[in-house]
């Protein structure tokens, strides 16, 4: 029987259809593309991260330079080594108002491996694209214009995955141990920290070890001004160094412990935030997750020397921290968390014969533990607070904070996230910095772009507030805000 025409059309559309709708469900199905090339026995791993950011402070005291002090160094001594320095008044500055900046930050990666050798190279280019100019002695703009282009990752790493994990890696390279209190990564200011050290690594058991050697400070050689051509009276500086050791023991999912060496030794640096001086940290930590529930308790003691007048001062300084988080089955995921941090102060007035007790923190990650605003650090420090995380979906984050701020010395030097100087006053009776209040949203509409925005209010407690004044500057608050935009990939 022949069938109509129009019979023959129906059946050719639904099997196009069908064809169709097929070919459909196999591209959606299809795995996704590797994120490496693979070319005979290399094999070729690129990434990108662009980042753009808008930020703007109202009353952004830490800014301003009117009060200037010989050295900010955290460590810094010499008698009344906390009073600034007298400076005419046409030196002195404009307290700083509104300050604003855009900036960005692109890096551009290729990691090639090959066998148990793998060499990555990150190149990074950031700068300040607007800003405005509120110190003649300060940076010109929020965000510090950086390094420009130059290279934020380049290493060569020999690594055994198999048998017993262990790695040798030396070069320019990020890192990160602990909760980075003390060695952080930083990424979130604008070029973000990487070190020039050597690192080697061993897994045995349930303990993970790790040794670091890093080049903070170069060394120099500066001849005899009377005389450049003679050899002697020349002087050669070590510069810096940093020496670490860090021993992770892995027990239960509560349970797991850290035990961290840091050697810090400097000689007359050129940087303006170190001191001539022997500094070793013990560190110790506690943490575990399970089931939602993360903690993280953690303590150091810092001693050595430091180089002052007449003779090298003895350090003497604890500091403690601590951090919960309890992620709950309620809508949203609701993620309640509270920590606490204490770190020894001095007022600077001390005699050679007494030890220096402000705790200096190193390298710390200056937003990831402490002030989403950056003005304060681990030194002294008397801090509580609490916050909560919600996620109405997988596309975006809520989050909002307290911070209760205090010195540990109420006539000592009050430092930034920066470990930079805000200032300090030697007849403050009043131990309350502030009072800070942070709020966060996180949109990820799709995997590769992160959209982020942050407000922060920090209120001047007495104690903050006659730092200020006996600087020649008056503020009651302060405000925070910033928007990013984030693209990866891959």
């Amino acid at each position: 029987m022949i069938r109509p025409p129009r019979f023959r059309l129906l059946a050719a559309a639904c099997f196009a259809a069908f064809v169709f709708i097929g070919s459909a469900e196999a591209l959606a199905q299809a795995p996704p593309l590797s994120e490496s090339i693979v070319v005979g026995a290399w094999t070729f791993r690129p990434s990108l991260e662009a980042r753009i950011r808008g930020e703007y402070r109202r009353d952004a005291f830490q800014y301003d330079r009117t009060a200037i002090y010989e050295t900010d160094a955290v460590l810094a001594d010499g008698f009344n080594s906390n009073v600034p320095v007298r400076v005419p008044d046409e030196v002195r500055t404009a307290a700083a108002t509104d300050v604003w900046s855009i900036s960005e930050r692109i890096r551009l990666g290729l990691a090639v491996d090959r066998g148990p050798v793998t060499a990555v190279l990150k190149l990074q280019d950031a700068r300040v694209l607007g800003g405005s100019v509120y110190s003649e002695l300060s940076p010109a703009s929020v965000a510090p214009p950086g390094p420009g282009f130059a290279p934020y990752e380049a290493y060569i790493d020999v690594h055994a995955r198999s048998g017993r994990p262990m790695f040798l890696r030396v070069g320019r390279q990020a890192v990160k141990w602990g909760d980075g209190r003390l060695i952080g990564s930083n990424d979130f200011t604008a070029t973000g920290r990487s070190l020039d050290a050597a690192r080697a690594g061993i897994e045995l058991g349930d303990f993970d070890v790790e040794a670091m050697a890093a080049l903070l400070g170069f060394p120099y050689y500066a001849p005899n001004p009377e005389d450049a051509d003679a050899i002697a009276g020349n002087t050669s500086v070590s510069g810096t160094q940093l020496y670490g050791l860090d021993i992770k023991a892995h027990f239960l999912p509560l349970l797991h412990v850290e035990l961290m060496g840091l050697a810090r030794i400097s000689r007359p640096p050129p940087k303006q935030l170190l001191t001539p001086s022997d500094t070793y940290v013990i560190d110790g930590r506690i943490y575990g997750d399970y089931r939602g529930f993360h903690y993280s308790l953690e303590g150091a003691y810092q001693l050595g020397q430091v180089a002052s007048f007449g003779a090298n001062r003895s350090i003497e300084a604890p500091a403690f921290a601590g951090r919960l988080e309890w992620e709950t089955a309620l809508p949203w995921h609701l993620t309640f968390g509270a920590q606490g941090a204490y770190a020894s102060g001095d007022d600077g007035t001390g005699s050679p014969d007494k030890p220096i007790t402000r705790f200096d923190p190193i390298l710390p990650d200056e937003t990831a533990n402490h002030s989403k605003m950056s003005l304060y650090a681990w030194s002294n420090l008397i801090e509580a607070g609490a916050d909560i995380i919600a996620k109405p979906s997988e596309e975006v984050s809520l989050g909002a904070g307290y911070r209760f701020v205090g010195l540990a010395n109420s006539k000592g030097r009050w430092v930034t996230a920066a470990l930079t100087t805000v200032g300090s006053d030697p007849t403050n009776e009043h131990f309350i910095l502030g009072h800070e209040l942070d709020a966060v949203i996180r949109v990820t509409p799709w995997d590769p772009i992160t959209f982020q925005g942050g407000y922060g209010l920090f209120l001047l407690g007495d104690g903050g507030k006659n730092i200020l004044k006996a600087s020649g500057r008056d503020a009651e608050m302060q405000h925070w805000g910033y928007l990013q935009a984030v693209v990866r990939a891959p």
